[in-house]
């Protein structure tokens, strides 16, 4: 009998985009675009080791954040309906992006497996935000579409947290 064959390591990546994309934690019309981020992010696609997948992870996440914060800046800015809290829901994401940072600089610690528990929970903080943003702007599809995409990051985050 023959030994079984290893996968070839982009079935162990694609494997891995699985886990995290496929899961329960991201919202089934965002797992194919989960999938495709991923996989075109060299550090993320490349990576076979769950745990040191978390660091790009964070990183992916930070940047749609941030992204989606200078959105709702520049939207406050122009628009006359709601500004005010156009401006809560930005700040909400700047905390957001303060809770990612937070559990970027827990990961780069010598030790991040030490740290497990505050990294979920500035994970979970963040989400957190994101819900107080859309709370107070449910109404609006611009906003609903640029909080969805930073969530989809986050779930990737947490998702990832939990393997």
């Amino acid at each position: 009998m023959q030994g079984a064959i290893a996968p070839s390591p982009r079935q162990r990546v694609s494997a891995l985009v699985d886990v995290v994309c496929q899961s329960y934690g991201v919202l089934e019309e965002y797992r194919e675009r989960c999938t495709k981020e991923m996989l075109s992010d060299p550090k993320i696609s490349s990576e076979k080791d769950s745990r040191k997948l978390r660091i790009p992870l964070v990183d992916l996440a930070i940047k749609k954040a941030r992204e989606a914060w200078i959105s709702l800046e520049k939207m406050a800015k122009t628009n006359n309906k709601y500004p005010e809290a156009l401006e809560r829901c930005a700040g909400f994401l700047n905390d957001a992006v303060l809770q990612f940072d937070s559990a970027l600089d827990s990961l780069k610690n010598p030790n991040p497996e030490e740290d497990l528990m505050s990294i979920s929970m500035n994970v979970t903080i963040a989400g957190d935000q994101l819900d107080y943003c859309e709370i107070g702007l449910a109404n609006d599809h611009t906003v609903k579409s640029i909080i969805h995409n930073v969530r989809m990051h986050q779930r990737m985050v947490s998702r990832e947290f939990s393997l």
